[in-house]
């Protein structure tokens, strides 16, 4: 499914579930290299697309039912003259949700029907959301944390949902004040950009919480955003595997957390000797035991029954910090960057003998070894065009330099 945010998403999603077929929410954003690997990944016999998006998709297409969406229309390109083997996969996976564990490749997480459901249910016991209030969404509904907290939770609690296909500040605020919107669900980078850019607080007043995930909420954007919109800021953390892990709860969220972990979910600290801190376990019934043909990744991952996160954290009494990744992946507005993946595209280029990928405030920079025969900022130019085909804008490294 390359499909934007729209009520033919959601009706497309139920539709392929009631029919028993398996859903693999891609990302409009990802490229040559991405789409190289989650369609040899997943071999699927059909894509349903954005006509807008074929341009994107060609290469892919051979062989494969193809079903195109133009506004609320969708009508069959291509048909298949064989039909395609299918990939065995258990009755009880709902969904295929690609991520990155720093690997240098999307892994698909086999996400089985009870993570969704008990997704939902702890997180409206989070929310304690009533029926016919309205959420509003901004985030891709390709992720795991749209997906459960906004589709699914609503569906289940009888909420509304109100779909916005903009993050620009000034559509959003009429939206929140056009709409009567009580809840908001984003990225702490999202509200901090809203609460710069905000207007009267009197337009807002129907908004009584914001739900916040997929990234590191500080104490103090915690108290800086709740003070400046007089709502409550419920923020959580949760992985595609399993989602949600832990969440504030209305009338009892803690600055600097991301709240106390959830129903149904075991969740320890490996901290070495002397340490209150180290990588978050997880264990549960509910999550993801599998990742789509990679069995050594899945073998990886798991130490016996427990999930490692390749995140590291600490308890504060009931309530669980996140401190850092620890595996090579890191967080841009939300969105999950493997290191390796964006060392590998820029090493495509033949001009390049090496090169060091670092992070800092939300975003990347790429240091390079290139010969001193060959004009940089020309070459950084040429970069930057090449790797716009071949993975998201939000991977591109914001700065190149040489390697010393």
């Amino acid at each position: 499914m390359f499909i934007n945010n729209s009520i033919e998403y959601v009706t497309i999603l139920i539709a392929l579930m009631n029919l028993g077929a398996v859903p693999v929410m891609v990302k409009l954003e990802y490229r040559k290299l991405e789409l190289l690997d989650i369609f040899h990944n997943c071999r699927p016999q059909a894509v349903i697309t954005e006509e807008t998006h074929l341009q994107f998709l060609k290469p892919f297409l051979t062989g494969i039912v193809v079903i195109a969406r133009s506004g609320t229309r969708l009508r069959l390109l291509q048909g298949s003259q064989q039909r395609l083997q299918a990939i065995e996969i258990a009755d009880d996976i709902a969904t295929v949700n690609y991520t990155y564990r720093g690997y240098g490749y999307p892994i698909g997480a086999l996400v089985p029907h009870r993570q969704y459901l008990h997704g939902a249910e702890v997180l409206q016991q989070g929310l304690q959301g009533k029926p016919g209030e309205r959420m509003l969404v901004i985030l891709p509904m390709s992720h795991i944390f749209t997906l459960v907290g906004c589709i699914v939770t609503p569906i289940l609690f009888h909420m509304t949902t109100v779909i916005a296909q903009t993050i620009h500040p000034r559509m959003i605020f009429q939206c929140i004040r056009k709409c009567s919107i009580d809840y908001l669900t984003s990225v702490p980078q999202i509200y901090s950009l809203l609460l710069r850019l905000q207007e009267e607080s009197a337009y807002l007043s129907s908004l009584q919480a914001f739900v916040s995930g997929g990234s590191l909420l500080t104490a103090e954007d915690y108290r800086n955003i709740t003070e400046g919109f007089a709502v409550e800021l419920l923020h959580g953390y949760g992985l595609t595997e399993c989602t949600p892990v832990s969440r504030n709860i209305r009338g009892g969220a803690k600055a600097g957390t991301i709240g106390p972990v959830c129903d149904k979910i075991e969740c320890r600290i490996n901290a070495s000797a002397g340490n209150n801190n180290g990588e978050i376990l997880i264990k549960s019934s509910y999550m993801s035991k599998a990742y789509l043909n990679r069995n050594w990744e899945t073998r990886e991952v798991f130490e016996g029954d427990w999930f490692k996160t390749g995140d590291r954290g600490c308890f504060e009494g009931e309530h669980l910090i996140f401190l850092e990744e620890i595996k090579n992946t890191r967080k841009i507005n939300g969105n999950i960057v493997d290191l390796k993946e964006v060392r590998k595209a820029i090493l495509l280029d033949d001009q390049i003998s090496e090169v060091d990928i670092q992070y800092q405030n939300n975003s990347l920079s790429a240091y390079c070894g290139i010969s001193e025969k060959i004009n940089f900022p020309s070459k950084v130019r040429e970069l930057k065009n090449s790797l716009r085909g071949l993975v998201a804008e939000y991977k591109i490294p914001k700065t190149f330099n040489k390697l010393r």
